[in-house]
């Protein structure tokens, strides 16, 4: 288990410290980093901060050193300083602490390439007037080489970003490139975490829950961006007809939004219970969308606006591989997984393979087989996938001779392991 670090002010801090040889001292006054105080910047001084800040050391030569943005504390923020530094990148970025909403919301506000945002333990419960009904937002850029990340402290007691209600507003929206969003919670709002027009951005074990809608949305020309190892549950609380955990683009009768939002991946996230849409929907006009490693949990899905399947694709040259679904006797699922081309031409290509689906019964509520996949008019290449029904005994749904029991879809191609060369 990690370690919580702690904050100490600095006046303290000095307090505490040892008194040091002239010489040492003179040092320590003169280079930044040098938080040990022996005339150099090293791994031993991050390995110095760490044991303080973990508790482990109850002194540190230097603190003034240690102290890498100037704000009279010692915390995380120095100790990433720092280790930037180390890494031979420009100490020139900030790193801004935040322990309020107001304090939130100015550094959102003023976020520029390299900074890094750092929220205290706590819940920051948005206040005052929304343009939009967006609340915390940021449109700065990052970039490559410098991006924007916000996270908590204390990953194992994450920060809380809250709204007020279920029924309006969005907690959490991003409108510039390369941002890494990590160890937060989003809650009690319409909408949890928006990407507008955010390429290369990461949103990384995030919790969203408590939604009057959707969870997690990369929207409006939002490429090569991932959502990693994110818990998205308790979605479409008040529209569970667009109550999606995960929702990749816009659906084709939008007009206010870009539909370009291609090469995004879903990797690692938990997703259910209650979420009542779909797990994920990859709407049609996007390209290139990968989701593997997920967990999907049935319970709940409402099985309004079609929403009967953990995955609905419907953009071109999908993956969607080794992931696990269960239906957990939610009577509205009606399939695993399918595909459909809402538009001629797209939710075509897709790559299906190494995923199972505990399903509870061969019979689905409308007396239909319960599919892996349906897809009609829709090309995808599928191999070792699993399906388990009452005794949850996983069958292979890949042998062309029994087809139909597992597949309906008119345009399959049965796969191996050597088409993976061929993935989009």
């Amino acid at each position: 288990m990690r370690k919580k670090t702690r904050t100490r002010l600095l006046a303290g801090v000095t307090a505490m410290c040892c008194v040091l040889p002239q010489m040492r001292a003179e040092a320590a006054e003169s280079l930044a980093g040098d938080v040990n105080a022996d005339g150099t910047v090293s791994v031993a001084d991050a390995v110095s901060l760490v044991r303080f800040l973990t508790n482990e050391a109850e002194t540190i030569a230097s603190p003034q050193n240690a102290d890498m943005n100037g704000d009279a504390k010692l915390n995380v923020s120095d100790l990433t300083l720092l280790k930037r530094l180390l890494l031979g990148k420009k100490q020139s970025v900030r790193s801004v602490y935040v322990t309020n909403t107001e304090e939130l919301k100015a550094a959102l506000a003023d976020a520029q390439a390299g900074d890094e945002i750092v929220l205290a333990e706590g819940t920051y419960v948005y206040s005052g007037s929304t343009a939009k009904g967006y609340m915390f937002q940021s449109g700065g850029e990052g970039t490559e080489e410098a991006p924007i990340r916000i996270h908590s402290e204390n990953p194992e007691k994450p920060a809380v970003l809250s709204g007020s209600d279920i029924e309006h507003n969005f907690v959490f929206s991003i409108f510039g490139d390369w941002w890494i969003v990590e160890d937060l919670v989003l809650t009690t709002a319409q909408k949890g975490m928006i990407l507008d027009n955010s390429n290369h951005s990461i949103i990384r074990n995030v919790e969203v829950c408590n939604l009057g809608s959707e969870g997690i949305h990369f929207r409006d020309d939002s490429s090569y961006c991932l959502a990693e190892n994110c818990y998205v549950h308790d979605t479409g609380l008040i529209s569970p007809g667009y109550g999606e955990a995960i929702y990749i683009g816009s659906a084709k009768n939008t007009t206010e939004y870009g539909h370009d939002c291609h090469y995004n991946t879903v990797r690692g996230c938990k997703l259910g219970p209650n979420v009542a849409a779909e797990h994920i929907d990859v709407k049609e006009y996007t390209i290139g969308t990968l989701i593997e490693d997920c967990i999907f949990d049935g319970k709940g899905m409402s099985g309004e606006n079609y929403a009967d399947s953990f995955v609905d694709i419907k953009g071109n040259d999908c993956v969607l591989r080794n992931c696990v679904g269960y239906r957990n006797g939610c009577e509205k699922i009606n399939r695993a997984f399918e595909s459909n081309q809402v538009v001629d031409g797209w939710g075509q290509n897709a790559f299906v393979y190494g995923n199972k689906a505990y399903m509870d019964t061969p019979t689905n509520a409308g007396g239909k087989k319960m599919y892996f996949l349906n897809c009609w008019d829709c090309t995808v290449t599928a191999w070792d996938n699993f399906i388990a029904y009452e005794d949850e005994t996983l069958k292979s749904v890949d042998d062309p001779a029994d087809k139909w029991s597992y597949y309906n879809c008119n345009m399959i191609t049965y796969g191996d392991a050597s088409y993976e060369e061929k993935l989009p």
